[in-house]
């Protein structure tokens, strides 16, 4: 499936054009596999967007992510909220929960604040918080400056995920390049993160990954975020030793045709010692 995904991805790197400013709405639909190099197997399910462009504020969107694993199945529903104000800052809220299997959480909450600075700079702060069955949680925060010029943007953010109960708190630095600076329109992203709990926070597809800010440093001057990657489930619950980590993961967002766009991640990760990570997704976005 990896292999065809790549294909039809490289694909529609031949026939792209840009897309129009801002639609009334996105939907998307995709597929994702991560593929472990222990015992943990391999995960894999499907992915579900939607995003209505009610002003130009920021779109509110809705996701339905389902992810089967050895242990079982499950699906997190999402409803969040872009809100842009000043000149260059923005907010991203949003509320989850889940059905199914005990590793997708009850409850998740998540809030992402972009506070624009001086000329293109700005500070991003993170929070994120999920709850599960078993009265478990954990808690995400990020902090760290961004960059956005014309064409180019960049972030650095320092990660610390904390679990309740019974485990460490890890920390982890995270940095992004991309080019493209409007969300709608065609973009590329490359980020590398190191450190502590990075693979389990930054996983590009419907498993693992708790970050927002996926798409690069910022969120662009469009018409809000449309559709991204932000549909995420849980942190992975397996204790394990805090070992140092290593992720280089990228996105590309392509538009076809003035309706349809493709959206391809690909990560790779290694945690010291113990395995590594292969991690890929693909989703068809439909603009009307």
């Amino acid at each position: 499936m990896i292999r065809i995904a790549v294909l039809l991805f490289a694909a529609s790197l031949l026939m792209a054009e840009e897309a129009p400013t801002r639609p009334t709405a996105r939907v998307s639909v995709g597929t994702f596999t991560d593929n472990y190099s222990d015992s943990t197997g391999t995960w894999k399910g499907w992915t579900l967007n939607g995003a209505w462009f009610r002003d130009d504020q920021g779109p509110w969107s809705f996701s339905a992510v389902g992810t089967q694993r050895p242990e079982g199945k499950g699906t997190l529903f999402t409803v969040a909220k872009d809100h842009a104000f000043g000149e260059s800052s923005w907010v991203y809220a949003s509320l989850g929960t889940g059905t199914g299997a005990d590793f997708v959480p009850t409850f998740r909450g998540n809030i992402d604040l972009s506070l624009g600075l001086s000329g293109p700079w700005s500070m991003g702060l993170e929070t994120a918080w999920n709850r599960f069955r078993d009265g478990s949680t954990t808690t995400l925060l990020q902090a760290g400056p961004a960059w956005l010029g014309e064409d180019w943007s960049a972030s650095a953010r320092v990660q610390q995920l904390r679990y309740q109960p019974g485990r460490d708190a890890e920390t982890g630095c995270l940095a992004d390049l991309r080019w493209g600076t409007h969300n709608l329109r065609r973009w590329h992203s490359l980020r590398i993160g190191w450190g502590r709990g990075v693979i389990d926070a930054l996983q590009p597809s419907g498993t693992s990954y708790t970050s927002t800010t996926y798409s690069g440093g910022g969120r662009g001057n469009g018409a809000g975020t449309g559709i991204t990657g932000t549909t995420a489930t849980t942190v992975a619950q397996t204790s394990y030793p805090s070992y140092k980590e290593f992720l280089v993961s990228t996105s590309s967002h392509i538009p076809i045709t003035s309706r349809l766009a493709i959206r391809g991640d690909l990560a790779w990760g290694q945690r010291e010692t113990q395995f590594k990570v292969w991690s890929g997704s693909l989703q068809a976005i439909v603009s009307f």
